[in-house]
């Protein structure tokens, strides 16, 4: 059964100066605060997904240019919801329905009411950054929970063909496979400016500057 938030808290919640979009553990909506309704209506998306219930995905995938960027957005939340991050902020670009693209920022972060709710619950909070010919998405930037790490001290053995790691065990393994064990690093994916021109050449205007 999907969680309720206390009125008391939505009540709040709509008195802040952001439009918050709060999502469950499982990423469906719980509450939408009316800066969010007024954000959205500013920019003329349509609220056809806009609704309690519905999964933020749904919401997010009419709007996300380029779909490798819907990918970062949804393992970005994942793991802030599995613990392995504390908040993420990630630009991509949205299609707005004049059909000007433009450059959004999406902060995510838990919403710690003191409440058992306020652990299974995630607030989304949208920005615009500008036009997207103007400049380019910057990099997901997170916050991690603090970790010991181990960083190796030696020289690591690299495959000059293929780009495998040897490790300790002289089994060869993959770049990403051998930093999430040495260092406890989780990937998410992004996309480089020169893939951007090669698979989404449309879009290659915003990396103009």
């Amino acid at each position: 059964m999907p969680l309720s938030l206390p009125s008391s808290l939505t009540s709040s919640l709509n008195t802040l100066p952001h439009n918050l979009l709060v999502i469950d553990s499982y990423g469906f909506i719980l509450f939408i605060n009316d800066r969010w309704k007024e954000f959205r209506h500013s920019y003329g998306f349509s609220p056809a997904n806009e609704r309690i219930g519905t999964h933020y995905l749904e919401l997010f995938e009419e709007w996300i240019a380029i779909p490798v960027q819907l990918t970062a957005l949804n393992e970005s939340i994942q793991h802030i919801l599995q613990g392995g991050r504390l908040v993420a902020s990630l630009e991509f670009i949205l299609h707005t329905p004049d059909k000007v693209s433009r450059v959004f920022r999406l902060d995510a972060f838990p919403l710690l009411t003191g409440q058992s709710a306020g652990l299974q619950t995630l607030a989304l909070s949208m920005h615009d950054s500008g036009p997207s010919e103007n400049r380019q998405p910057d990099p997901i930037r997170v916050c991690h929970p603090l970790r010991s790490r181990h960083i190796p001290s030696s020289l690591v053995p690299i495959c000059a063909s293929c780009k495998s790691v040897r490790g300790s065990n002289e089994e060869w393994v993959s770049v990403e496979r051998y930093l999430q064990h040495q260092l406890s690093l989780q990937f998410t994916h992004d996309i480089c400016p020169e893939c951007i021109r090669q698979l989404y050449p449309k879009y290659a205007g915003a990396l103009k500057r």
